[in-house]
């Protein structure tokens, strides 16, 4: 009596007809590519070299001066911008000694031409979207700062390639900045914004205290004046002088005190642009081909690879 078992052969026959080939197994896709953690931010680094530089207070002394005087003032963008490119290629001096040159009024202006033609852009952009109601400041409020964020992205680029036309290259400045966002909006941003708001402050109070000296110089003039039934042209001159004088001295000095803290700003934010085009966009030192230095270079004095003769 044969057993229920089938025999070894028919059941590999009908193993090999029930057969299903396995669907392939698609790779597993690479872990995304980590980016290497830095000691200091782009800020703190870039602190850290403005007081390496020896007396450092007094050369943003002078940048403020400079500051202070228009059409003079394209020289401290270009000083700025010229000190940040080294970063990208390694150097870490201080704060160059010269200030005026051809080459820092040069590239400073094309820094104001960018920033010119942002504003413009944002400026439009922010008459037709200021519309909307409710939302219509913030909008506004929103395209400022990345108006801000872009203009110092640009001019960072313009001055790795040595032209103008390298700071308009909207494709690859948009896919740069998306590499570290925080990094960029921290170095572009929050200089300007701490400083600026510690200048309103302290202007209000400069302000405030003229006004009040003015008034009080002023008024023993009014009731004098107001005892005559018609005071002379002098009279009223000298009392809109004791009103104005004080004015417009704390005017004056408020002028000062924000030229100076742009000073300071900017060199906050070129320096750390600097440091942010050396970790995110090490690329950008390929825009322009190096020229053979003057003199051996040292790590620490790379002499600006690029720059032209």
């Amino acid at each position: 009596m044969r057993s229920g078992r089938v025999p070894l052969r028919e059941r590999i026959a009908m193993d090999q007809m029930n057969y299903q080939p396995q669907a392939p197994v698609p790779p597993a896709a690479p872990p995304p590519a980590s980016q290497p953690v830095y000691a200091k931010g782009c800020l703190s680094a870039a602190w850290e070299d403005i007081k390496m530089t020896p007396g450092y207070v007094g050369k943003l002394v002078v940048l403020g001066l400079i500051m202070c005087v228009p059409i003079l003032n394209f020289v401290v963008a270009g000083y700025l911008l010229h000190w940040a490119r080294e970063v990208p290629f390694g150097g870490r001096t201080p704060m160059p000694p010269k200030y005026v040159t051809g080459k820092n009024f040069e590239y400073g202006f094309y820094a104001f031409v960018i920033s010119l033609v942002v504003g413009i852009v944002v400026s439009v952009a922010g008459m037709i979207l200021g519309f909307i109601p409710l939302l219509g400041a913030l909008v506004s409020l929103a395209l400022s700062l990345a108006g801000a964020v872009a203009a110092s992205l640009m001019q960072m680029r313009m001055i790795m390639g040595y032209t103008i036309g390298d700071g308009f290259a909207v494709k690859d400045l948009w896919a740069v900045a998306q590499r570290n966002w925080g990094q960029l909006l921290l170095v572009t941003l929050v200089p300007g914004v701490v400083v600026g708001f510690i200048v309103a402050v302290v202007s209000m109070v400069v302000l405030l205290f003229a006004m009040l000296l003015a008034m009080g110089a002023a008024m023993p003039m009014a009731v004098s004046a107001s005892a005559v039934s018609d005071p002379s042209f002098g009279e009223v001159m000298g009392l809109l002088g004791v009103i104005a004088g004080p004015t417009l001295f704390a005017a004056l000095i408020v002028y000062v005190l924000a030229c100076f803290a742009e000073a300071l700003a900017s060199t906050l934010t070129m320096r750390g642009l600097g440091h942010w085009v050396a970790r995110y966009a090490p690329e950008w030192t390929a825009l322009v081909a190096p020229v053979p230095p003057t003199y051996p270079t040292t790590p620490a004095d790379p002499q600006n690879p690029g720059v032209p003769q």
